[in-house]
């Protein structure tokens, strides 16, 4: 799980320069077209790259528990009910991601084999398909360590917390410094709570 948060975290940081590349990418082609009345050379191959690569932050958005979700109904089940029918989604989205991932890889061989070019910026493809199915196969493992995790919290009984943290990894949201925290002062907490306890006890 380090290194899936470790990647993760590269992906997020290379996606946002993908993303600012591609605004001011759009923003010379509009004053391009505006002042000279002329076209940036390859410009539309450069947006699709660019728009290939933010598919790198797939991980990132499973860890942060981004994913569009619909759950109108399933909040208002038990948390024990919420868990299980996660977990089954989780399991689809493993799957459907990895094959996805397998797909692009497959692409991305044949790709390299038959030579293909980007036609008006002149370069391979594969290298950019092959991230593609990188970022995607980095996304299918951190949603089989998140089906293992809620597996785990079934067996220890620990429904009410999975439910609420959903698909977030509270270490890779808030960071070393403010988790270590966060569980100090949970932990803090707990044995006020047994001390009270024990003196009411009295």
């Amino acid at each position: 799980m380090k290194i899936i948060r470790g990647i993760s975290r590269f992906f997020t940081w290379l996606c946002m320069g993908f993303i600012a590349a591609l605004m001011l990418l759009m923003v010379a082609e509009v004053l391009d077209r505006t002042i000279f009345n002329r076209s940036i050379l390859g410009a539309t191959e450069w947006a699709q790259v660019l728009l290939l690569c933010n598919m790198t932050a797939l991980s990132s958005s499973i860890l942060s528990n981004r994913q569009i979700k619909v759950d109108m109904l399933t909040s208002k089940l038990s948390p024990k009910a919420q868990v299980i029918i996660d977990t089954v989604m989780l399991t689809l989205t493993f799957v459907t991601i990895a094959f996805i991932s397998w797909q692009q890889f497959n692409y991305a061989v044949k790709s390299l084999k038959n030579h293909v070019f980007y036609t008006t910026i002149g370069l391979p493809q594969w290298p950019f398909i092959a991230m593609f199915c990188f970022a995607y196969a980095v996304g299918a493992l951190t949603t089989l360590s998140l089906v293992v995790r809620k597996v785990a919290a079934m067996a220890s009984g620990q429904w009410e917390l999975e439910a609420k943290l959903e698909d977030k990894d509270e270490l890779f949201v808030l960071g070393k410094k403010k988790y270590a925290e966060l569980k100090a002062a949970e932990k803090e907490k707990t044995s006020a709570g047994y001390e009270n306890g024990k003196g009411g006890e009295k």
